[in-house]
């Protein structure tokens, strides 16, 4: 590993997922400890709570975040606004885990702790929208108003079973598509979209293998332009994409820098990471920006990185 052991900071929201339990808090102390860590416990209290935290932290070379993609997309934005980057661990506790789960954790936290200890270190790529930093993904268009619409008492209820209720209701709505200016890598591909994605994951909405051959750290982004006209299409197509057989209605490649300069009125908002971005501009660029370490399980997926 490439930091020094010493003083670590855990940041957990208590209200996503199940909450942190207090028991696996003091496990995880005496882990730590017996591991040679001293360790402070943050409990997020508002929104961009852990952007504060983690932008000002002093004294730590190691941060975990416990909890969903949102709540590591707050601690990226503080990592982001630092000098001396910190090491991000994401532990996952919230209904949707997707960056944790393409990393390795699973559902027991003792574990997933175990895990990180004995792992290793990695560079990963991290995205930016208009200059603002996100882990994994962005999009707007169809079913990606769905991880910000769904209730949180739902989620807290159901997991992640509300996640895909919610869906299924959604895809059943009309099918809007709208008219986007779109410059990928410098060659246009301006057209009529029902959908638009760009990540750095394999492993989005809960569905493993989304996009197949990715890599972590190799300054690029994969995206996705899908022109379905109705909802039979959009379904079929995705299914195809996701057996890893050519759409015709979706537009599929890597790219280091996207740019989208959205024509009509949007009804939804985008989705960034999970969580609704609020912009009220129209135009959008996405691009690769710098790379910033995490703690992971030894990477069985020996693509999912090139270092």
């Amino acid at each position: 590993m490439n930091y020094e052991k010493g003083k670590c900071l855990i940041i957990y929201n208590p209200n996503s997922g199940k909450g942190m339990n207090p028991k696996i808090m003091d496990e995880y102390k005496k882990i730590l400890n017996e591991a040679g860590y001293s360790v402070d416990f943050l409990g997020t209290q508002y929104s961009g709570h852990a952007t504060e935290a983690v932008r000002e932290a002093l004294g730590y070379n190691l941060v975990f975040s416990i909890g969903g993609d949102g709540t590591l997309n707050e601690v990226v934005k503080g990592n982001h606004m630092r000098d001396d980057k910190l090491t991000i661990c994401p532990l996952p506790s919230g209904t949707c885990n997707d960056v944790a789960s393409m990393l390795g954790y699973n559902s027991n936290p003792v574990i997933n702790l175990k895990k990180a200890l004995d792992g290793e270190v990695h560079a990963m790529d991290i995205g930016l929208i208009n200059d603002k930093p996100f882990i994994y993904v962005v999009g707007m268009g169809k079913l990606m108003n769905i991880p910000y619409e769904t209730r949180r008492e739902d989620k807290k209820k159901d997991g992640y079973l509300a996640y895909i209720k919610a869906g299924f209701s959604e895809i059943f709505n009309k099918l809007r598509r709208y008219r986007l200016e779109v410059l990928v890598d410098g060659v246009n591909l301006d057209g009529k979209y029902s959908l638009i994605m760009v990540s750095n994951a394999n492993h989005i909405a809960g569905i493993d293998g989304f996009h197949k051959d990715v890599c972590l750290d190799d300054g690029e982004m994969e995206v996705i332009l899908c022109k379905s006209r109705n909802i039979q299409d959009f379904a079929g197509n995705f299914m195809m994409h996701l057996m890893g057989q050519k759409a015709s209605d979706i537009i599929s490649l890597r790219a280091k820098e996207v740019k989208v300069k959205v024509r009509e009125r949007l009804e939804k908002h985008w989705c960034v990471d999970g969580e609704e971005y609020h912009y009220d501009g129209e135009e959008y660029t996405i691009k690769v920006g710098e790379q910033m370490n995490f703690l992971t399980p030894k990477i069985k997926n020996k693509t999912l990185f090139k270092n």
